[in-house]
């Protein structure tokens, strides 16, 4: 018997840390079990053009929150390095949004306030693709600041 905690079983719009994400109950390990690979080997939702078009689609959706940020006073100040792990529903809401802020060097108000916004920015954007199935997108991506101050 397969057993989903609630906060897995309907879709939210939950942004966090990798640190904090199994100590609320939604890990990456449990989440992987519900939502399939975007792109990669095996059974995977997006191939051929389709992986060409999600590309698109998720680049697209990384400098459309960078800009977002920016635009909410959010500063880098320098390149900082994140990795993204994303959990979309099928009609590209965005369910998960986790980022591992620990190693970027950002002081803990620095991310308190980088998630605060991103779980603002997921409460309503949905990437411009859809899916027959739940699906999953991971990736390194450079943040920097696109609005000088």
């Amino acid at each position: 018997m397969l057993l989903i905690t609630g906060q897995i079983a309907f879709a939210q719009h939950i942004a966090d840390s990798f640190q904090h994400a199994e100590s609320n109950g939604y890990s990456m390990q449990a989440l992987d079990k519900v939502y399939k690979s975007a792109v990669g080997a095996g059974d995977v939702v997006f191939k051929g053009d389709d992986e060409k078009r999600l590309i698109t689609a998720y680049t697209t959706m990384l400098q459309d929150l960078n800009k977002y940020l920016n635009e909410n006073n959010f500063r880098w100040n320098s390149p900082v390095r994140i990795f993204n792990r994303v959990y979309f529903e099928p009609d590209g809401s965005i369910s998960y949004y986790l980022v591992n802020l620990k190693p970027t060097g950002l002081d803990e108000e620095k991310q308190k306030a980088c998630i605060n916004l991103l779980s603002k920015f997921i409460q309503r954007y949905k990437i411009k693709i859809t899916a027959s199935s739940k699906f999953a997108q991971c990736s390194p991506v450079i943040y920097e600041d696109v609005i000088k101050s």
